[in-house]
């Protein structure tokens, strides 16, 4: 079977958490046959790598049409159904350019997220689809429209009124696009044949029947550092991995710093946080704060998990599953998480990590695992099996041939 993969943007190489997603279900696909992959090349996004797996026969990127500006997009957003994310990109450029380039038939057409079908699907030859939800996008509005507005420390009256006035104005929208993306998830499963999810939870809160689970991963790490019972360095040390042009990340680390951090720095002054991740300008301020060293992007995530004691993901916001639980996870580590931020995650409180809510209890959380080597053993025990059962991506690349082959079979047996 030839599989055709349309994607929002190219995965290689593959620096976060969409692109790792996308690719390893590229690596999967290539094992139920050659795969021809279409990937939107965004502005400053870094030159291609090839792709990694050899079943990839042809790529095509093609160059985004740029953000639509809001006079252009806020029209059709007031007349019609959809909500803005999907109505944000001007995808007729691509569109000319992908009816010109497709190369003959597929038997299955694999989509990467459902704002990459909506432009595109009926572009396409009818036939076999699958549609990767990965986060559902309605449940993420949501929660966002619960996290109240974020104020710059020392911030004067004026700078906090404009942010309170752009914050309310976005969470109106919010509360419409609420329903359109959930109206839209509907829409799209019952067009396609299967529609993917990251967990269990996530396939009970679609509200779709046509539902598979697909879940995220991370590579083995054959040599993680065993032994937690002592710090890695002279000082404690806890990391925050994750995009930080990506909102949610932003919010974590926002919060973590303004409101956690002070609390374990009164018992532990020497404790580090560092913050790992390319966009690092848009949580600028807190290279300034005590305690807080501002890592950026880095080329060998490695390194810096080697040198971690706790792995923090302090997510208020979002849908899905977190790859830097997973990445926590294989390689040893002991976690402190909010809820939300192990969510698709089969961790248990007290077993593989520590999940807590609210700031003072995060804060202690941290404080126990950094104080206690044996609970720190602990939890990075149990979450290393986990992790070595459930969550390695080898064994997701097999879950996703065997799906792209029951589609295509059914499809020929109807």
């Amino acid at each position: 079977m030839r599989t055709l993969v349309v994607a929002e943007a190219y995965p290689w190489p593959a620096t976060d958490g969409y692109r790792q997603r996308l690719s390893q279900v590229v690596g999967g696909l290539t094992l139920a046959g050659p795969v021809d992959l279409v990937a939107l090349r965004r502005p400053g996004a870094p030159p291609a790598d090839p792709s990694p797996w050899p079943g990839v026969d042809r790529t095509l990127a093609l160059d985004a049409g740029g953000e639509l500006g809001v006079r252009t997009w806020l029209g059709s957003w007031w007349r019609g159904p959809e909500p803005r994310r999907v109505l944000g990109t001007d995808w007729s450029g691509p569109l000319r350019e992908l009816s010109s380039w497709l190369p003959g038939d597929h038997d299955l057409v694999w989509y990467s997220h459902v704002h990459t079908w909506w432009p595109v699907h009926s572009s396409l030859p009818a036939g076999p689809a699958v549609v990767d939800f990965d986060n559902l996008e309605h449940l993420a509005l949501r929660l966002r429209r619960r996290t109240p507005p974020e104020f710059a420390p020392g911030q004067d009256v004026a700078g906090r009124a404009a942010v309170l006035g752009r914050w309310a104005t976005s969470r109106a929208f919010d509360l419409v696009d609420e329903r359109r993306w959930d109206a839209l998830q509907r829409r799209c499963a019952a067009s396609v044949d299967r529609v993917v999810v990251c967990s269990d939870l996530d396939a009970e809160r679609s509200g779709v029947s046509n539902v598979a689970v697909v879940p995220n991963g991370a590579e083995p790490v054959a040599d993680a550092t065993i032994d937690r019972t002592r710090w890695m360095g002279p000082h404690p040390t806890i990391t925050f991995v994750g995009a930080l042009d990506y909102g949610p990340n932003t919010d974590a680390v926002t919060w973590f710093v303004r409101d956690v951090l002070p609390i374990v720095r009164a018992h532990r002054p020497g404790v580090r946080f560092r913050v790992v991740g390319r966009g690092s300008e848009r949580v600028g301020w807190v290279r300034h704060e005590p305690g807080v060293d501002l890592v950026g992007e880095v080329a060998d995530l490695r390194a810096e998990l080697d040198r971690t004691d706790v792995s923090v993901v302090p997510i208020r916001v979002g849908a899905g599953t977190r790859l830097k639980v997973l990445e926590a996870l294989a390689h040893h580590l002991p976690i402190v998480t909010t809820t939300v931020g192990c969510e698709g995650v089969d961790v248990r409180d007290g077993h593989t990590a520590l999940v807590e809510d609210d700031h003072r209890s995060l804060a202690d959380a941290c404080l126990r695992l950094l104080d206690d080597g044996a609970l720190r053993q602990r939890l990075a025990d149990a979450g290393a099996a986990l992790f070595a059962d459930r969550y390695t991506w080898p064994d997701i690349r097999e879950r996703v041939a065997a799906l792209a082959l029951e589609v295509t079979a059914g499809a020929r047996s109807a």
